[in-house]
């Protein structure tokens, strides 16, 4: 590593390492954590280096798990940590970017921009054009803009919301993050479901329906990366409301066996177990504090239990007033 740190700086270089995707280093998390932490215990080395760092993405519960993160000045990396987190204004900015840019309606709207908030873009050598800045972060200049594209409300008055952050607020898991591919999703549904005689590009009414789209997407990603959480939210499906008690999902779990059934399969080694609850050991409540980490549910004063409706709606759990779950 010195030897490799000396050329670099003699060639006046520099080698950036990234490492992403930790949690496919095995199948388990018995394999995966040793190895975690090896890499981030030689991240951690690497800074006495001149020329030579490593970037690592880490997932938000990789970081909680102590087996990976304890050891001596583990905090030294924590202090370079950079939080990869699409607040709502990025993800209008990166809407508004990406429309500014099209094909089809691209320069209309450009020039919407233009007329309306008197804001001129830029356009590179190759003619890709730039938002203006104060659209990549004014929230109070995007949501007029968004307004003129949604409407102002979600239905026949504000009570029920305004477009602009209640398509946000009901994409939002449990750790307060939007998937950009969610936010996309649901405008592009909701821009199908549009009528082409809707005097708006997009009828609230299609928003809705976006977000119960989006949900499905949500659940296929989440069950990807975790096929475990599939075992454990099936049987709740169509049998709650939320917010609800633990105890009610716990009934739910001991009467349909799910945590024998998961225990089982894992003993088995089947593969709709890789990556199993780091918390399985301590039961119902351990499985609760996984998908808590995974932002899937949370917990309101310590008791009872609330879904976000990214979840939820695939999940077909009721809520009062909340959008429909899906059959």
């Amino acid at each position: 590593m010195e030897a490799a740190d000396l050329r670099l700086e003699k060639a006046g270089q520099h080698l950036l390492v990234l490492f992403d995707a930790l949690d496919r280093l095995a199948d388990d998390w018995q394999h995966i954590n040793p190895l975690a932490k090896g890499l981030l215990q030689v991240a951690l080395d690497v800074r006495s280096t001149k020329r030579i760092r490593c970037k690592v993405y880490l997932r938000p519960d990789i970081l909680q798990d102590q087996s990976i993160t304890s050891f001596p000045d583990f905090s030294k990396l924590l202090a370079r940590k950079a939080s990869l987190e699409w607040r709502r204004a990025d993800l209008y900015a990166l809407l508004f970017q990406c429309v500014g840019n099209a094909k089809s309606g691209g320069s209309e709207f450009r020039k919407l921009v233009a007329d309306k908030f008197d804001l001129l873009g830029t356009c590179n050598d190759a003619g890709a054009w730039s938002l203006p800045s104060a659209l990549r972060t004014n929230e109070s200049q995007q949501e007029a803009l968004f307004e003129l594209m949604a409407g102002r409300a979600m239905g026949s008055s504000t009570k029920r919301g305004k477009p602009y952050t209640w398509l946000v607020n009901h994409l939002q898991d449990g750790l307060h993050q939007v998937s950009p591919r969610s936010f996309f999703a649901a405008l592009g549904t909701a821009a199908v479901e549009t009528s082409h005689d809707y005097a708006l590009p997009l009828d609230y009414r299609g928003i809705q329906r976006g977000v119960q789209k989006a949900s499905e997407i949500r659940v296929q990603e989440i069950t990807e990366d975790y096929p475990w959480v599939r075992l454990v939210m099936e049987p709740l499906r169509g049998n709650l409301i939320v917010p609800c008690s633990t105890f009610e999902i716990e009934t739910i779990w001991k009467q349909e066996r799910t945590l024998e059934l998961l225990e089982s399969q894992l003993k088995a080694a089947i593969t709709a177990v890789k990556l199993p609850p780091q918390n399985l050991d301590q039961g119902a409540a351990g499985i609760l504090t996984d998908l808590q980490a995974l932002g899937m549910v949370q917990r309101m004063d310590g008791k009872r239990i609330q879904m976000p409706d990214v979840y939820r709606i695939a999940y077909g759990l009721g809520r009062k007033g909340g959008v429909k779950p899906l059959k």
